[in-house]
């Protein structure tokens, strides 16, 4: 029996090896990717498992891809006795790369409904091969998988403390996120805390493993504006406190933010700038935002943008409705339509006061939507003389200068956190900058998510929110973009961030604007710069480096700084050089004085 087990089993191209091992496949097998195929797959038959049963996937793969947005994924499909997809371990996602024979691990627990097991490899919008071999699925000890799990464990970071509110606010929501696997399991609470003592306001919340909780407060009416100190706890089942963390709540009057509605007129000043009815705006928009209830939370919380789609030309007119009834500029996709289509959405659309720019296409080059293949759709738009800038939004910032006729404001997709860091941000928007021609309009989008590419799952930081944003308008940006509006408002923290970055980018927006000069820095990983108006002089610095820096800043124009946004710290200019520290990925911001 056993040796009929062996022969059926070596047939479906696995060998059981020994005792531990379920899967194994020991020959090389090549796969061939091109940059318009979305999903070209190798999968293994299904294989018997056990559930609630940890298993380490491996593989030793070789690489030759050509640089894209594309990845190649290495899988493994929880399978139910129904034969229904129950969830996918992720052992290895490889990013476009020249590899040799490299060994590609993880381990992974079987869900309660597990009941067989399927191996895929898949190569997602990618130019090149890969060769895999010495495939293999083994069961994991108990203590083995302790070691393995003491080793990637992090400090816990169970809080997402609530940051910012205007006055006037009924409630605030607080959220936290526990990924049980990279805590130590001591620590993992089973109730989380939080009181604001000035404002007599107390929540708590059950703890749920991997996942968002939110928990919602009764603000007293009206609070003032100040700052109020939060106390969070982390409590075992037995009310023993395992971690307490102190933090600040702000309570600003909300700003009256200004709109240029109807929107009677769009242009691009010589440096790049995006003029609203003849004003200067810095656009500050979000993706997603197509219902009455989004375009409303994106408005009050200041945003002054959104990208807006709807399939029929009636449902479009009414998405735009909504976003002019929030004041809420629209930036209209169009998915390179032409003819006839783009006439009839024109015929009832180009006139609308909502509208900001026409988005043409998203992401071509990795799609392979040539020049050639957009120019009929940008051709038409320019012949309708609506008056609208063009936009084509990359996710390539090489890309940008090949498409550089198709478009008036390129907009450029750089995810950076966690692993590229707040660094990456700065040289992509250099890239940028140096592919526009005069007259263009440097756009960015920046990521308002979970690290879901970090296993670990923690949200970025209060400090990496704003630096994403300030480095890019350091580095020349002219338009912020955040990805996305759905996930952004269910992280409170990252919510209340934004928030407050919107308030300070809407009190700084004419100086922003103005001049911006370049500052030197010691050490380089911090990047500064000087923005003045002829009125108002502003000195931005963001430490890009995981670490805290100690920095000199020169060349800069007054004598004396004080800090906005923050305890007002005063720094002195001398000889147009000023010192201060700065912790990892913050950003600090100066007035500058004479």
């Amino acid at each position: 029996m056993k040796k009929f087990l062996s022969i059926l089993l070596a047939l479906a191209g696995t060998v059981v090896m020994a005792d531990n091992v379920i899967f194994s496949r020991n020959e090389t097998f090549t796969m061939t990717g091109k940059i318009n195929d979305r999903y070209v797959r190798w999968r293994s038959k299904e294989f018997p498992a056990e559930p609630n049963t940890w298993y380490r996937a491996s593989a030793e793969i070789k690489c030759a891809m050509e640089p894209t947005e594309g990845r190649l994924r290495f899988r493994v499909r929880n399978v139910a006795k129904d034969g229904k997809s129950i969830v996918y371990a992720n052992p290895a996602v490889l990013k476009p790369v020249k590899l040799d024979f490299t060994t590609h691990s993880d381990i992974f627990m079987t869900k309660p409904n597990c009941a067989r097991l399927q191996i895929y490899f898949i190569l997602d919008r990618i130019n090149g091969t890969a060769q895999i071999r010495n495939v293999k699925i083994e069961k994991v000890s108990p203590a083995e998988v302790e070691k393995i799990l003491a080793a990637k464990r992090v400090e816990p970071a169970f809080f997402s403390p609530p940051v910012l509110a205007f006055t006037g606010e009924r409630s605030l929501f607080w959220g936290y996120r526990v990924s049980a696997a990279f805590v130590d399991p001591k620590l993992i609470p089973a109730t989380i805390t939080f009181s604001i003592p000035q404002l007599k306001i107390n929540a708590k919340a059950k703890v749920k493993i991997n996942d968002h909780v939110k928990v919602w407060a009764r603000i007293p009416r009206p609070v003032k504006p100040g700052k109020y100190p939060v106390i969070m706890k982390a409590l075992d089942k037995d009310g023993k406190v395992l971690l307490e963390n102190r933090s600040v709540f702000t309570v600003v009057d909300r700003p009256a933010y200004g709109s240029r509605f109807p929107v009677k007129s769009v242009a691009i000043d010589a440096d790049g700038n995006v003029l609203v009815n003849g004003k200067k705006t810095l656009l500050n928009g979000i993706y997603h935002a197509h219902n009455p209830n989004a375009a409303k939370n994106i408005s009050y919380a200041g945003f002054n943008a959104a990208q807006t789609w709807a399939a029929k030309p009636a449902s479009y007119k009414k998405i735009l409705d909504v976003m002019a009834a929030n004041k809420v500029y629209a930036n209209c996709v169009l998915k390179y339509i032409s003819g006839k289509k783009l006439d009839d959405l024109m015929g009832v659309i180009k006139e609308h006061p909502a509208i900001l720019s026409w988005d043409i296409v998203d992401e071509p080059a990795i799609r392979n939507i040539t020049p050639a293949k957009i120019m009929p759709c940008v051709d038409q738009v320019r012949n309708y003389k609506s008056g609208r800038p063009l936009r084509i939004s990359f996710s390539d910032p090489t890309a940008v200068k090949n498409y550089q006729k198709c478009y008036d404001m390129p907009a450029v997709h750089k995810y950076v956190l966690p692993y590229d860091g707040v660094a990456a941000m700065g040289r992509v928007m250099r890239q940028v900058v140096a592919s526009c021609a005069p007259g263009q309009s440097p756009q960015i989008t920046l990521q308002s998510w979970v690290h879901w590419y970090d296993e670990t799952q923690r949200p970025q930081t209060v400090a990496q929110t704003r630096s994403i944003a300030y480095i890019a308008l350091v580095n020349g940006a002219k338009g912020l973009w955040w990805y996305h509006y759905p996930t952004a408002y269910k992280i409170p923290h990252v919510w209340g961030a934004m928030k407050q970055l919107n308030v300070e980018l809407f009190e700084l927006e004419d100086v922003i604007l103005g001049k911006r000069t370049m500052l030197t820095s010691t050490p380089s990983m911090v990047e500064s710069a000087v923005f003045t108006n002829g009125k108002r002089t502003i000195v931005v610095a963001v430490n890009t480096a995981k670490a805290a820096a100690n920095v000199s800043i020169s060349a800069i124009p007054g004598k004396n700084m004080t800090e906005l946004y923050a305890d007002g710290a005063k720094v002195a200019v001398k000889g147009g050089k000023a010192e201060f520290s700065i912790p990892a990925e913050t950003t600090r911001i100066f007035d500058v004085t004479e």
